[in-house]
């Protein structure tokens, strides 16, 4: 279950809690309410008797007393019966037929005595218990309305808090996500002063903090890579010219120029790629694009490559379609060409296949490379563009792990898109997606 759902019915069963409680105190207050409000009427009417008595007990009448007895249990719903005492001992007043008399049940005798005359009246627990539930149903009514009301109320304020707490937790996690791909200096919103705000400020300081050290690593790491780069091309150069005076050195030291030579090369190429990673991080590498024929780009990057695709025995061919040039890096361009084309061929087993096709059309260039090698074990296809990030058949085959690094790179900065999936069958595809202002090459 959500956060937001749990928020929602934790504070949807405070809610129906509270007013609980509070409906069943209030009508806790109601009902001793409504029997204060009995008795006080109940000791009224033996005030009221009492009263009558002695004037009836004045006058020496005490037909007045009987009168008045039995109008009074012919209009009271809750009197059951009367008896008076007139000097003679208790006896039962009369009184008219009547439709609501009380049933059998309960009596709650009342007794007033006088100087003289005293009375007896019998009131009807039921009666008066039916009065009071007819009191109390109408507080049941406005409980329930009330109650109803108050949970709607809550039910949407629970909503509302809900949210607003879990879309800062969501927009928090987000943030987080991004730190985690590696876009650090990404800020959220830190204001207020409860935990979640700690939260977020706890997060900002560690993006300031991974940002900093981020663009320590970047400036080191160019730095590293651009000293390089002339040390290991005069060892390359060296080597390369004592390879061509093989008259002079035996074949063992030949062989060992040959590996130095071989070594600085690769050496030399990594740190290239390297450096070019780092400045598109950095933001140094600037784009210099022209007026090209992407699909001819693709054509070339291939035929580069053919002679070492024979070379491994491994068949290579292309298929363009479409027509136009548009503005592009042509150096990058090919750059990232070459990288794919060059894995694929790596990958693939003598006699296998690499194809290469490349489209213009609805205002995108795509170009996909399919091979026949090992393929993509699952769950590599999100990794393998990461820097050094290497798929499980790389083992024996060499490389860095810059390649498709760069090549996403080269990608991202003409706004484009890349990717790779498995091919049924075996093998792999990668391919490039670049949006472009395609202008129609003149016939």
């Amino acid at each position: 279950m959500r956060l937001f759902h749990k928020l929602s019915a934790a504070l949807m069963a405070a809610a129906l809690a509270a007013a609980l409680l509070l409906s069943a105190i209030f009508f806790s207050f109601q009902n001793r309410t409504v029997r204060q409000a009995q008795e006080a009427r109940l000791s009224a009417l033996d005030q009221s008797v009492a009263a009558m008595l002695g004037e009836a007990e004045l006058a020496g009448d005490p037909l007045m007393a009987v009168d008045y007895l039995s109008g009074l249990c012919s209009s009271r719903a809750e009197i059951d019966s009367c008896r008076l005492d007139i000097g003679r001992g208790m006896g039962l007043v009369k009184t008219p037929a009547r439709r609501n008399r009380p049933g059998p049940g309960i009596r709650l005798p009342r007794e007033i005595r006088g100087r003289k005359f005293s009375a007896l009246i019998n009131y009807s627990s039921e009666a008066l218990e039916r009065e009071r539930r007819a009191a109390l149903s109408g507080v049941w009514h406005d409980l329930a309305a009330a109650f109803l009301a108050s949970m709607a109320a809550a039910a949407l304020i629970g909503l509302l808090l809900a949210r607003r707490l879990t879309r800062r937790l969501r927009r928090l996690a987000a943030e987080a996500a991004e730190v985690g791909e590696g876009k650090f200096g990404v800020k959220t919103d830190s204001s207020g002063s409860d935990e979640v705000a700690e939260l977020a400020g706890a997060l900002n300081a560690m993006s300031d903090k991974l940002l900093e050290l981020e663009t320590m690593k970047k400036n080191f790491t160019a730095s590293v890579t651009h000293e390089l780069r002339s040390p290991l091309g005069v060892i390359e150069t060296y080597a390369a010219l004592l390879l061509k005076e093989k008259e002079n050195f035996r074949a063992e030291d030949l062989e060992v120029f040959r590996r130095i030579k071989e070594n600085a090369g690769r050496l030399a190429n990594f740190v290239t790629a390297m450096l070019d990673l780092a400045k598109i991080e950095r933001g140094k590498m600037e784009l210099r694009p022209a007026r090209e024929d992407p699909l001819a780009l693709t054509r070339d990057a291939a035929g580069f490559l053919r002679p070492k695709a024979e070379e491994r025995g491994v068949s290579l061919s292309i298929q363009a379609e479409g027509t136009g040039s548009a503005m592009l890096d042509r150096e990058l361009i090919t750059h990232a060409l070459t990288n794919l084309l060059s894995n694929a061929i790596k990958f693939t087993p003598p006699g296998g296949k690499v194809s290469v096709r490349a489209s213009v059309s609805g205002g995108k260039y795509r170009a996909e490379v399919e091979d026949t090698g090992p393929g993509l074990k699952p769950g590599e296809t999100e990794k393998l563009f990461a820097p050094f990030a290497q798929g499980s058949a790389a083992p024996g085959h060499g490389g860095t792990g810059l390649g498709l690094a760069l090549a996403k790179s080269i990608t991202e900065l003409h706004k484009g898109t890349i990717g790779c999936s498995t091919v049924p069958g075996g093998g792999a595809l990668f391919w490039v997606e670049i949006p472009i202002k395609v202008e129609e090459t003149a016939t």
